[in-house]
């Protein structure tokens, strides 16, 4: 998580005093930005990269509020400031991201360079802002998207591939009659279990991954269906990790 991103990661953010804010940011300094002690310098820079005012009188009071709460809050040494652990500790279970979390959102943050064209970009900015706000159906949805655009694109990228996909498209499917791909455009006048099934029949892709395709629009679909079935936050972050390590990392 990027200092950027913590307030839209603190639902309270808005509503925290400034000393809370202080310990808050002492706190992501030590998690997030790798900084065991911090300093008045650094929080200034914080402040400035977050757009916030910086206190009247500084950071000094705060720091000795902190350092006198009982138990202390915070532990002044010639290297600066530090969080008292069992305060560190507080501030993790109520704000910090699971490893899983941490993880996942790595994997979409470094993915802007693996991805072609602007459509997927579009679903991968809009995946983030799904995961980001809790919104996990509309994540599973989303995700989906991204892979699903991106292995469309890459059966259309190689000419090989794309004649391999039409001559299969005929047998596998006859009753279907579905005329020969050309364009992105093409592919949505297809069923998408239809095109993972043709791509797997041609050798396009390997079984594991016609697998990994299979499951996730399973998924895609109980999730953008009304159903009983719930998406948790686990789940929302399987499919992201499986569609994008599985497929669009793949097939490139």
């Amino acid at each position: 998580m990027t200092l950027v991103d913590l307030p839209r990661s603190v639902p309270d953010y808005a509503t925290l005093k400034e000393i809370e804010v202080i310990r808050l940011i002492i706190w992501w300094a030590h998690i997030y930005g790798q900084r065991e002690h911090v300093s008045s310098e650094y929080l200034r820079s914080c402040y400035a990269t977050l757009g916030r005012a910086v206190p009247d009188g500084g950071f000094s009071s705060f720091f000795r509020s902190l350092e006198e709460r009982k138990p202390k809050q915070l532990i002044k040494s010639r290297d600066g400031y530090k969080l008292e652990h069992r305060t560190s500790d507080g501030l993790t279970e109520k704000y910090g991201k699971r490893d899983a979390t941490v993880h996942v959102e790595k994997i979409l943050t470094d993915l802007p360079s693996k991805l072609a064209k602007p459509d997927e970009r579009t679903y991968l900015e809009e995946t983030l802002i799904c995961i980001r706000n809790k919104a996990f159906r509309a994540t599973v949805v989303m995700a989906w998207n991204l892979a699903y655009d991106h292995f469309c694109y890459w059966i259309l990228a190689d000419a090989a591939r794309l004649a391999a996909f039409n001559a299969k498209s005929l047998v596998r499917f006859p009753r279907m009659n579905y005329p020969p791909v050309v364009n992105r455009d093409d592919f949505a006048d297809m069923k998408e279990s239809h095109v993972v099934a043709i791509a797997s029949s041609a050798d396009l892709i390997t079984k594991n991954v016609a697998r990994v395709l299979e499951e996730k629009l399973t998924r895609r679909n109980m999730a953008a269906h009304p159903s009983d079935v719930s998406t948790l936050q686990g789940t929302a972050e399987e499919v992201i990790r499986d569609l994008v390590e599985n497929v669009v990392l793949k097939l490139q």
